[in-house]
């Protein structure tokens, strides 16, 4: 029941960061973070990795995935390196 959980958790916050890359990649460069809704699906991309992989890691941990504790972990490092990076370069392009 809790993996069940675990996963929807998973497939909506990506599915949510899916959705919102989308939104953006339809706007017109210029005018993608020109106003509030703009800033907050962009926010929402990056954000929506960070809740998803400790997910992937505790349904791998309860199912003993050794591939899974191997590979989520990794990934978990990808996006808390790469996350602040690009928030760090879009700030810097939009200051």
């Amino acid at each position: 029941m809790i993996v069940d959980l675990l996963r929807a958790a998973v497939i909506l916050a990506l599915g949510l960061k899916v959705i919102a890359t989308l939104i953006l990649l339809a706007r017109p460069p210029e005018t993608r973070l020109a106003d509030r809704r703009g800033r907050s699906l962009w926010r929402l991309a990056k954000i929506a990795p960070i809740l998803a992989v400790p997910d992937l890691i505790a349904i791998a941990w309860i199912e003993n995935d050794r591939a899974g504790l191997w590979a989520y972990p990794l990934l978990m490092v990808f996006v808390l390196v790469a996350v602040p990076i690009t928030v760090w370069r879009r700030s810097g392009r939009s200051a």
